[in-house]
């Protein structure tokens, strides 16, 4: 059997496996062997578990740690390091035998090379929590290289219904206007911001209160230590009250209950206590363990006892951190400022992230060119569970994705090659066989939690449908199953699966009934999917924009034909590895498509004038010296 598994089966390493072998003298421990004997696994077994010999019978699968050099890899699957290198570069991935793949990275190389692997991962209790659930819960756990540990700041999130208060408290404890400047009262980002109170500091974390964004709100209560829940004093539990709620239960995080709007003549805290309780949320003066806060939002009343309550319940939890160790941090907030390039607001989840380190975030890499904290003032590092600004990325990141910090620029991007492999390899959940009809969509939507579902729906119906009509057939909560599918087929629907799985054999289901599926959990993914069929359906052309333009110096020779390899200078403006060459002056017909570009031997995303670079292409058309060319970009206009 394989030596993993006996070592998971008995609860200890693989070299505390061998030594003890070893020394016992037991057959088949010897050397670097990947596979022991039955009999010597069972031998072993009664020398240190003898409570589970009967558990080697039933249990021979290869398990495999979240991360483990691409040596340790090769040895666990019995395979040759030669081949395991070979087929990981083949996948866009160059790393070297001493470096470290991550699990999904290893078992996407073991299944190419016929070898089934398992999550070495034992969980206590947490069996009715999704994996993208647990992966935001364990934010803050200690793993990984250790560094030094420490106390941590408590990381909070405020959620409620729409109009209960939930912004107008922020913003008092804060001490600024928000709600002023927001259209319709509703918040349309996420923030964060930390305070000190009392000589100790407090993280919040701002999630949207509407329901199109169920999805970030699900990613604030996997992130937080705890939910203040804002509840009117006036109105009691609205829907979304209840999904904050049975979020909270299924990421187990605390929640404290703030009663807000008790200034109010018609408030009735007392019935909101026992609306709120029949959810499962039992006050603390009436034997529970759910804190209740009567509240002013507006007026700041019993703001302090708020924030006692945080506090004490931080000190029960002994919440701890790890610092002095590469900086890791979740995305809070991103987007493009016409002025400063793109903004990224994030919670720094462990070490320190330091202007000048080299990050990584999904298949984006940059390097940190200026911090600013949430007062917009000029910082050197974000600490432990700091919110921070940081500059540096050339795209937008998606909120909630992970930013690593890497020691070299090489292996950021060589995390992020892992990562574009990973992408490719999923594509399994866009399964779309069908032309959509001109002039109709159909759809059958899934998602896990009605929330979720009413918010999928209603932004579905907000869709321009000039050109096209938006027809839902169907909707439903819980994995997609067979009846989905098959009513997909006879109404000539497409499903749209939010945040839900897949029931065992649907994907082969799918696959034979010719039905499209498109399968994410990330609300926008869905909606663009949507947008692109009325694209297709919508007579448009294409806009053409000249964002720089370089000069042919020199000609280099490359090993593939349909490859060209040259030396320029840019002119003017800016040449991006991510978009197109044409010659001057001529139509699309002669564009080259960019497949590197590179400056001082280093691939870059981009140069600016006056500089050189090198870059390969791939295109019909032949390059000379002397050639202008430019940098475009193509827009579809409607």
């Amino acid at each position: 059997m394989n030596i993993s598994t006996l070592a998971k089966i008995l609860g200890v390493s693989v070299s505390e496996l061998r030594d003890t072998g070893t020394d016992k003298r037991i057959p088949g421990f010897a050397g670097r062997n990947t596979r022991i004997p039955y009999n010597s696994a069972l031998e072993i077994t009664k020398v240190l578990r003898p409570d589970k010999a009967a558990k080697l019978q039933n249990d021979d699968k290869i398990y495999l740690p979240s991360s483990l050099t691409v040596a340790d890899f090769a040895e666990t699957i019995g395979k040759p390091s030669g081949t395991v290198v070979k087929t990981l570069v083949m996948s866009g991935i160059m790393v070297t035998l001493n470096e470290k793949i991550d699990y999904d990275t290893a078992a996407l190389i073991a299944e190419s090379l016929g070898v089934e692997v398992f999550a070495d991962n034992i969980q206590t209790d947490n069996s009715n929590i999704s994996s993208s659930d647990l992966n935001y819960r364990q934010t803050f756990e200690l793993q990984g290289e250790m560094g030094k540990v420490v106390s941590r700041p408590p990381v909070v999130t405020v959620m409620g219904h729409v109009d209960h208060g939930k912004t107008t408290l922020l913003d008092t404890i804060r001490k600024t206007n928000v709600v002023a400047g927001e259209a319709g009262a509703i918040t349309q980002h996420i923030s964060s911001y930390q305070i000190d109170y009392k000589g100790n500091k407090i993280t919040f974390i701002d999630t949207p209160g509407h329901e199109a964004f169920t999805a970030m709100r699900a990613r604030g209560t996997q992130l937080a230590d705890f939910i203040i829940l804002m509840v009117s004093a006036t109105e009691g539990p609205k829907p979304q009250t209840v999904e904050v709620i049975e979020r909270a239960k299924l990421s187990k995080t605390p929640v404290i209950v703030a009663i807000n709007k008790v200034d109010l003549p018609e408030a009735d805290p007392e019935r909101v206590k026992q609306e709120i309780a029949a959810f499962g949320l039992v006050p603390e003066e009436w034997g529970g363990n759910t804190p209740f806060v009567p509240v002013s939002a507006k007026l700041g009343t019993n703001l302090d006892a708020l924030l006692d309550t945080i506090l004490v319940h931080a000190e029960v939890a002994d919440l701890k951190g790890q610092s002095e160790v590469l900086g890791q941090a979740v995305v809070v907030e991103s987007h493009l400022d016409s002025k400063q390039g793109v903004e990224t607001t994030i919670l720094v989840t462990k070490g320190e992230l330091k202007v000048g380190d080299n990050i990584r975030s999904g298949e984006s890499t940059a390097k940190v060119k200026k911090l600013l904290n949430t007062e917009g003032k000029f910082i050197s590092e974000g600490k432990l569970c700091q919110p921070v600004v940081i500059y540096g990325f050339s795209n937008v990141v998606a909120i909630g994705e992970i930013i690593q910090s890497y020691p070299t620029m090489k292996e950021a991007i060589n995390a992020a090659s892992m990562e574009a492999a990973k992408k490719v390899a999923k594509k399994g959940n866009i399964v779309q066989t069908n032309i959509i009809a001109e002039g109709q969509i159909n759809l059958v939507l899934k998602a896990d939690v009605a929330g979720s579902l009413e918010a999928l729906k209603e932004t579905i119906l907000k869709i321009p449908q000039e050109n096209t009509s938006i027809v839902i057939k169907s909707v439903g909560v819980g994995p997609v199953n067979e009846s989905d599918v098959d009513f997909a087929k006879t109404s000539k629907s497409t499903i749209l699966a939010f945040h839900t799985s897949l029931l065992s054999g649907i994907s082969k289901q799918v696959e034979n009934a010719k039905v499209n599926l498109i399968q994410s959990d990330i609300i926008y993914e869905l909606l663009n999917w949507i947008e692109e069929q009325i694209l297709a359906n919508t007579k448009h052309e294409i806009k053409i924009t000249v964002l720089g333009t370089a000069k042919v110096l020199a000609l280099f020779k490359s090993e593939k034909t349909s490859i060209q390899v040259f030396g320029a200078e840019v002119s003017n403006g800016k040449i991006f590895s991510n978009k197109n060459l044409r010659l001057a002056g001529q139509d699309t017909s002669s564009v080259l498509e960019i497949v590197e570009l590179q400056r001082n031997k280093e691939k870059v995303k981009e140069v600016n004038a006056p500089q050189q670079f090198g870059v390969s292409v791939s295109g019909k058309v032949k390059i000379k010296i002397g050639d202008i060319l430019e940098c475009i970009d193509e827009t579809v206009v409607k």
